[in-house]
């Protein structure tokens, strides 16, 4: 996860307010990967915004790691492309933590990559830690914690639709 606040995140935040009447007055402001470890965090963006993927997962490490607060439910998420510019809002509807081991079915279905299997979800997800793990000099384990998140779309960017 990478990003930070810029004008061009305010000024898309402060549009999703009005347009939405949301009072809350903060956001996350964050890309789902890094590019480091991936080159498709666009495609990824592209299903938030169209409703096909409606959660994402991390491993707890990397909040601490690198310094990024962790989300809550009712939290508000600016979901940045690879551009780092405004993709989408999402409002988190749920968080938890868990074992990588002890993710569900229907959470990784929830995510909407791939098939929407676990066992895709699994795949892709321990490949993706595993370059994590390797760049932050430690071991991986299907015991690590994993943060689950869902989220609902609360608008999209109109300046650049998908």
């Amino acid at each position: 996860m990478i990003g930070e606040k810029t004008a061009e995140s305010d000024a898309f935040w402060k549009l999703v307010c009005e347009e939405k009447s949301i009072t809350a007055s903060d956001y996350h402001c964050l890309t789902f990967g890094d590019p480091k470890y991936q080159d498709y965090s666009d495609h990824i963006t592209e299903l938030a915004i169209k409703g096909i993927k409606r959660a994402t997962a991390h491993l707890a490490i990397d909040f601490e790691l690198n310094n990024v607060i962790r989300r809550k439910k009712g939290d508000y998420w600016m979901i940045l492309w690879e551009d780092l510019s405004p993709a989408v809002i999402v409002e988190l509807v749920n968080v938890e933590e868990c074992k990588f081991e002890d993710v569900s079915a229907e959470f990784a279905a929830r995510e909407g990559e791939g098939d929407g299997s676990l066992e895709f979800w699994k795949k892709t997800h321990e490949d993706y830690f595993k370059l994590q793990l390797t760049d932050w000099g430690h071991e991986w384990s299907d015991q690590l914690k994993i943060v689950l998140e869902s989220f609902d779309v609360v608008m999209a960017n109109p300046a650049r639709p998908v």
